[in-house]
């Protein structure tokens, strides 16, 4: 049974999670953003247009002018898409948006930069 009080940390997990956070700080600082984001994690559908389909993914980070998605799927720089991020209450959010990048985010996963365009009623 595990303990649930809080104690001494590990010092290889402290230093591994701290690896992880300076590698995430990294991948930040050499974005190209018109706005600052603030980290939002919801599961969210991006419904392409061009071809037609679905890709399930995850909100990285979030702002007025676009959002960073990690889906299992590459999508097309230049795609168009409705996006449907998941509200916890109330209905959920749709927006159009166009894909400006997407690239490798490890094994099997990608991240995608969007610009939104409009909210999709």
């Amino acid at each position: 049974m595990m303990r649930t009080s809080v104690g001494r940390t590990n010092p290889d997990v402290e230093r591994a999670v701290k690896n992880l956070l300076t590698e995430d700080s990294n991948f930040d600082r050499h974005e190209n953003r018109s706005q600052h984001r603030e980290h939002l994690v919801r599961p969210l559908m991006v419904q392409l247009r061009e071809p037609e389909q679905s890709v399930a993914g995850f909100s990285r980070n979030i702002s007025a002018a676009g959002i960073g998605i990690i889906s299992d799927q590459q999508i097309a720089d230049g795609s168009t898409a409705v996006i449907e991020v998941t509200c916890q209450k109330g209905p959920d959010q749709k927006f159009l948006a166009e894909c400006r990048w997407s690239k490798s985010y490890g094994d099997d996963w990608f991240i995608s930069g969007w610009q939104f365009v409009s909210m999709k009623r």
